[in-house]
């Protein structure tokens, strides 16, 4: 998702002037969007995204998909809905959010003699599009997951359970977590499960 964590909250506010067709009344309702912004407005959670995405090429939607699936009750992600997941994923990233997420980092200092003023504007309606695309895809994830929720399961089993769907992501990513990269993981399982060591039996 895009950087500033209270951009995919401010997408949603219809009261904005900025582009107002980007309001949220243009997309139909999505569980997994709603879960995500609430997620990711944890400044924790969102610069663990980040890092995830920088130093691993991880896509945040995957990842918040990956928390959601289990939270909702839907425990493990099965093999055939992963690899669906992340090869839709995967093509829209690369065809639409990531040509996006380029260009408005190379408006924050372009290097061509461009107009200041109208880069950074020109920035912004870019950065507006980006989160767009990602607010597209996480409803084609959310779609994609038929599967209903609400299943049964101790806030211990569903943690495990989203444990177990973010590491499986990296292996069907080809992704390699390494010792920061879990520590960003269990950032975000903390803050998806806030707790759930707590319940955990005695050893």
């Amino acid at each position: 998702m895009v950087g500033n964590p209270g951009a995919a909250a401010g997408i949603i506010n219809t009261r904005s002037t900025h582009l107002p067709t980007l309001s949220s009344a243009v997309f139909p309702p999505s569980e997994l969007w709603d879960y995500a912004v609430i997620l990711y407005s944890q400044e924790t959670v969102a610069a663990a995204c980040l890092r995830l995405q920088d130093r691993r090429g991880a896509d945040v939607n995957m990842l918040l998909y990956c928390l959601w699936i289990a939270a909702s009750g839907r425990q493990r992600l099965s093999a055939a809905d992963l690899a669906a997941a992340q090869e839709a994923g995967a093509y829209w990233q690369s065809q639409v959010v990531e040509p996006l997420r380029h260009a408005r980092r190379n408006l924050k200092t372009p290097a061509m003699p461009v107009d200041g003023r109208l880069a950074a504007e020109l920035r912004r309606g870019v950065s507006d599009s980006e989160l767009f695309a990602e607010h597209m895809q996480i409803i084609m994830l959310d779609r994609m997951m038929t599967r209903p929720g609400g299943g049964g399961g101790s806030l211990e089993d569903r943690a495990k359970d989203a444990a177990a769907n973010l590491e499986d992501y990296f292996r069907a990513a080809g992704l390699k977590a390494e010792a920061a990269d879990a520590a960003d993981l269990a950032i975000l399982l903390d803050a998806a499960f806030p707790g759930w060591e707590a319940e955990a039996p005695p050893s």
